[in-house]
């Protein structure tokens, strides 16, 4: 355990007659971190979204702006399908499943928690599928349109999926690259 800390945050860190523990102190560090990020703001940009597409979308469904709701004064959203080029560009993934007739959010960039992507692997990228939702093989046909819409940085069934609009292959390499 470190014996030191800071004055304004009490932040731990050993001091040179600790015992070296260096995964325990990582490990430790990280979970002091994983609490704080939450209350220093969003690590993902959302905007809010009414449904009126006559079905409802789901959980990490694709979606691009098909109309705008003078009603509830926000923008109307459809699930995007890669067969149809008329379902793009895709503005981001529904945050949770968004009935028809009700508001809700979509993640628009960022770190998109809490979604199942035990399918997946790490690094795998994902891809608008040919009738909407996610799939890590991109759709390739005459008529399908699907670029990168997210890459997976943890596969679980509460993993996480970085959202946005990637440039270059969308790959970790060309995220790392300042290419995403």
């Amino acid at each position: 355990m470190a014996s030191g800390e800071t004055t304004i945050y009490d932040l731990p860190y050993p001091v040179n007659s600790d015992p070296v523990d260096v995964a325990g102190d990582i490990q430790s560090l990280a979970e002091r971190i994983e609490v704080i990020l939450p209350t220093i703001g969003l690590p993902y940009h959302t905007i809010e979204v009414t449904n009126d597409s006559g079905a409802t979308i789901n959980k990490a469904d694709p979606v691009y702006i098909s109309s705008y709701n003078s009603t509830s004064g926000k923008p109307e959203v459809t699930k995007s399908q890669a067969s149809d080029i008329t379902t793009f560009p895709v503005i981001g993934l529904a945050q949770s499943a968004i009935g028809n007739g009700s508001d809700g959010v979509v993640v628009i960039s960022g770190v998109f928690t809490g979604v199942d992507t035990s399918t997946y692997t790490v690094g795998d990228t994902l891809y608008v599928g040919s009738s909407g939702g996610l799939t890590a093989t991109q759709p390739i046909t005459a008529t399908t349109n699907s670029g990168v819409v997210g890459v997976v940085s943890k596969a679980n069934i509460n993993g996480v999926i970085l959202v946005g609009s990637f440039k270059g292959n969308g790959t970790w390499g060309s995220m790392k690259a300042g290419l995403a």
